[in-house]
């Protein structure tokens, strides 16, 4: 039985079928999100509300910084890949050098800038944070052959090298907890220092799976940043639509609130896990079809699926969120369930609108998410700006819930009218997509098994 698991395994690995590529990427994606409820859980354990809005205010800032300064090359990377396989390689190497070149003013930039957004904080979290920076070169590196990976529909090793950063910070974390160190600065350190260490391992699997050349040309840069920064300026807006909440937290209240607050978004996110996966499967899928008229059915089947999914999870998740945070982050935070409840629901919303964000990029509009996403972005300003003082971290999760609402209705009239199909057709999940699906998964498995049989 053993063996014929693994063959059963590796042949469902070698699919490039939709439905075997959701599957395998659901299945990372539900792993990933039980790594960040587990990590979560240890370190809001670990370091309690104040020490756990800490390691939450010395990531948060080069965190941002670091997609920012990707330039949006890692979607370009993707949909080049997706189209011209045989480039791969020098569209990896030409996407490598050209954000590394561009980390360092933004690396700049940081060190000035982050005394005056974290000046409510202890000068400490301050200076580590100023060392976090370092993310920047070590994600440019890092980072890049996944979205290559992604963009061949190599899911097999794009989903195994997504699981390497969780599961070294759980690995850290349990160093911690073993020895009883409850400093959040030094434990940030420990996972940059990983993370750069995962660069070898991952170039070493990459190489193996992509012919090169690998040098950069930079006749290459021009395409990919015309492609690139529409997609890194939308995604500006839709970073600070995820996490304008919780600078301003960091800005102006009490370390302790900032840990509440980052525990209800770390539970929240176990909704976007099923729906991340169909929007990952779809940007490739729907750059790959040469068709117009193809492309537009297969976003369709993408964003009905993805209200599906998000709707039923987020419901699922909302039902035993008032057992679950204290159960899993300690009695501390019991405070944070409100939020967490609420949070849930903008969670369902934000993961529909990535979907569809995903599958924009896959039909070549990336700008069309830039606008959608700076929409809700003044909304979510003028809500925190209404409730966050008054209303604390409850004001921030109903923001959050209006931001990505703005976002969402944005995007469905700009897609109804790219793709010709009806709000119906685009966004109402038949028994027939169910049904569908069903029967995928089922000729998948049984096929698969015929196959190591015969």
């Amino acid at each position: 039985m053993p063996a014929n698991l693994r063959r059963l395994a590796k042949s469902l690995a070698s699919s490039s079928s939709f439905a075997t590529q959701l599957i395998m990427t659901s299945g990372t994606n539900q792993l990933l999100g039980l790594l960040g409820l587990v990590t979560g859980s240890c370190a809001a354990r670990l370091f309690g509300p104040e020490g756990r809005g800490e390691l939450a205010a010395i990531q948060m800032w080069p965190a941002f910084l670091a997609t920012i300064a990707n330039l949006g090359l890692p979607q370009a990377l993707t949909f080049y890949s997706a189209q011209s396989s045989e480039k791969a390689g020098r569209y990896l190497g030409s996407a490598t050098a050209l954000a590394l070149l561009a980390s360092v003013p933004f690396m700049a930039t940081g060190y000035v800038v982050l005394p005056h957004v974290l000046s409510t904080q202890p000068a400490d979290t301050v200076a580590a944070a100023r060392w976090y920076l370092l993310l920047l070169p070590i994600q440019a590196l890092g980072t890049m052959p996944y979205h290559l990976l992604r963009g061949r529909s190599d899911f097999t090793a794009w989903n195994t090298l997504r699981l390497a950063p969780g599961i070294g910070w759980l690995g850290i974390l349990a160093v911690a907890w073993m020895l009883g160190r409850t400093q959040p600065a030094l434990f940030a350190f420990l996972y940059l220092a990983f993370l750069g260490l995962l660069v070898i391992p991952t170039f070493q699997v990459l190489r193996r799976r992509v012919a090169g050349p690998f040098r950069p040309d930079p006749r290459q840069w021009q395409p990919m940043l015309a492609y690139g920064l529409p997609s890194v300026l939308s995604g500006v807006p839709q970073l600070l639509n995820l996490r304008l909440d919780q600078m301003l937290m960091a800005a102006f209240l009490p370390m302790q609130t900032l840990g509440f607050y980052t525990v209800a978004v770390t539970w929240s996110g176990a909704v976007a896990q099923l729906p991340n996966a169909l929007g990952a499967v779809l940007f490739p899928k729907t750059a790959a079809q040469r068709d117009a008229r193809q492309r537009g059915l297969v976003f369709a089947q993408g964003s009905r699926l993805a209200v599906l999914s998000a709707l039923s999870v987020g419901a699922g998740v909302a039902l035993i969120t008032p057992w679950a945070i204290p159960l899993l982050f300690g009695d501390k935070f019991t405070a944070a369930v409100p939020a967490g409840l609420v949070l849930v629901g903008a969670a369902a919303i934000s993961a529909i609108n990535s979907v569809l964000e995903e599958g924009l990029r896959g039909l070549g509009h990336p700008a069309v998410a830039l606008w959608a996403e700076l929409g809700g972005l003044v909304v979510t300003a003028l809500a925190l700006l209404m409730l966050l003082v008054p209303f604390g971290i409850m004001g921030a999760a109903v923001a959050s819930v209006l931001g990505y609402s703005a976002v969402m209705c944005t995007l469905a009239a700009f897609t109804r009218r790219l793709t010709g199909c009806s709000l119906t057709t685009l966004f109402w999940p038949s028994q027939g997509d169910i049904q569908q699906i069903r029967e995928r998964v089922r000729l998948q498995l049984t096929g698969a098994v015929a196959k190591q049989a015969g």
